[in-house]
């Protein structure tokens, strides 16, 4: 690592140490724990609920279309 930031600018090195680095009060601030009601979660399964009549829907119009044209 150390022969990678000898090829670097010292304007790159002094923002990848220090820029980003937190204070030592915000390392050390206690945080608390959220209760459940407050976290809130991902829906991973409503992509697969709202796929369902989508394709419906879609098939449904290619259907009505079809039959307007050949009646």
């Amino acid at each position: 690592m150390k022969k990678r930031l000898q090829n670097t600018s010292i304007t790159f090195r002094m923002m990848q140490h220090c820029l980003f680095r937190p204070t030592k009060r915000s390392r050390n601030k206690v945080r608390e724990i959220p209760s459940e009601e407050a976290v809130t979660t991902y829906d991973y399964s409503a992509h697969i609920r709202d796929a369902r009549p989508c394709a419906e829907r879609s098939n449904r119009s290619k259907d009505e279309l079809i039959n307007r044209i050949w009646g």
